[in-house]
């Protein structure tokens, strides 16, 4: 796969497919419901790529705040099928409030918050618990 295939840029979103089936996902603007539909469909077409699921960090650090449709159309988005882990990380307050509600309302039990990004990996890995 060429790297312009396993990366895509929505505004300053970026989602980047790396190695082991991690899809990373850094949000750096206050997502609306456009920018979450298109986030998605970048999703969507990046998972399409690779066989089986794929891990997702999610690198809140310099994130805003997304709208009520962003939260709905993510917390759909993270409940699809071809997303195993999601690792969310990030010091942000408001962010992480906000993603704790997201994760709240999910089924999926694989998700969970890491201060740094290296732990994080480490767990979408199954290099710890």
């Amino acid at each position: 796969m060429e790297e312009k295939d396993r990366e895509i840029w929505i505004g300053e979103n970026r989602l980047l497919l790396g190695e082991d089936n991690i899809l990373f996902e850094t949000v750096f603007v206050n997502i609306d419901e456009k920018m979450a539909i298109a986030m998605g469909a970048a999703s969507h077409k990046i998972q399409s790529t690779v066989e089986g699921k794929v891990n997702v960090p999610i690198d809140i650090n310099k994130a805003g705040k997304p709208s009520p449709e962003a939260r709905k159309i993510a917390k759909k988005r993270m409940e699809d099928e071809g997303i195993g882990k999601v690792a969310i990380t990030g010091m942000n307050p408001v962010a992480r409030v906000i993603a704790s509600f997201i994760m709240g309302a999910l089924t999926k039990a694989d998700m969970q918050f890491f201060k740094i990004k290296d732990e994080a990996l480490a767990w979408l890995k199954g290099e710890s618990s």
